[in-house]
């Protein structure tokens, strides 16, 4: 078989394995990988030809096309995978390879020279005073919880994440990833209650039906006209806003959904403690003006 062939068979293997099954988007990221940029170059190659030197030859070609160290990484990282996954009857790996990183020479990924923009205050105001209606909603939703995208637009859908307006909480249990919900959340510690700022459980109650209908790509062009740089800039604003307000950082890790270094009782325990978060949650306030 050649490697278009197995990578096929690997993308199955993993969505619909027992133990682990890979999430949607992490399927989608491997597909769109697989078809840009691998599957053109050694789609054609019999597995058993695939080694270090086709790795290298692969990083190589990726670096000319200026794609991101992260990215490189991710590829070579693929093409192992789908190699390691050809496997006999017991197990195991047919193709069995001694991977040398220094031969391959992708490029280091250096996280401290990673793109990870975060919406400062003065921005983050005046991006929210030029919006209107759902989309200012949905800003100030993404700021002022650190919700991630996919956790918002599964809020109001059947079987989905709850709002509840008279306690001021979203409870998450899960995500819309690419349209279609998916019941656990990235890690097990995104399943949480996250609890709302007075003036942001207002502001929810002015949505039709009490969710966001458009898709996350609609909604990613529309924050990017008011100046905002991805989704993801807004999270990163808030965990930022609640650590310059000393606001505990077990909580911000319990709002954020973000597991603990060591699950401690004390972070388990955290869930239950409504009273001290609601201060907190007003406490911290939300560091822009709605």
């Amino acid at each position: 078989m050649n490697f278009r062939g197995q990578a096929e068979k690997y993308l199955l293997e993993i969505a619909n394995r027992k133990r682990n099954p890979a999430r949607a988007g992490t399927l989608h990221v491997y597909r769109s990988l697989l078809d840009a940029r691998i599957l053109p170059f050694i789609g054609g190659m019999e597995l058993g030809g695939i080694g270090n030197k086709t790795a290298k030859m692969l990083a190589g070609r990726l670096a000319e096309a200026r794609l991101s160290p992260a990215t490189i990484n991710l590829a070579v990282t693929v093409v192992k995978q789908v190699l390691a996954s050809v496997v006999d009857e017991n197990g195991n790996q047919l193709y069995p390879r001694t991977w040398n990183s220094e031969f391959i020479d992708a490029p280091r990924v250096d996280k401290k020279a990673q793109r990870t923009p975060v919406m400062g205050q003065e921005g983050l105001s005046r991006s929210i005073s030029e919006a209107f209606g759902e989309i200012k909603v949905l800003v100030a939703l993404l700021a002022g919880t650190g919700l991630r995208i996919g956790e918002v637009l599964a809020i109001g859908v059947p079987g989905g994440n709850v709002w509840d307006p008279a306690t001021s909480t979203i409870q998450i249990t899960s995500t819309m990833v690419r349209g279609r919900l998916q019941q656990a959340p990235k890690t097990a510690a995104g399943v949480r209650t996250v609890d709302l700022h007075p003036d942001i459980n207002n502001a929810l109650a002015s949505l039709p039906d009490g969710k966001f209908a458009r898709s996350e790509d609609t909604y990613r062009r529309q924050i990017e006209k008011l100046g905002i740089p991805g989704f993801h800039s807004l999270r990163r604003a808030r965990i930022t806003h609640l650590q310059n307000e000393n606001v505990p950082a077990m909580l911000i890790k319990f709002w954020a959904g973000h597991a603990a270094g060591d699950i401690t009782e004390r972070y388990t325990k955290i869930g239950s403690e409504i009273s001290a978060r609601k201060d907190w949650s007003e406490k911290a306030g939300l560091g822009f003006a709605l």
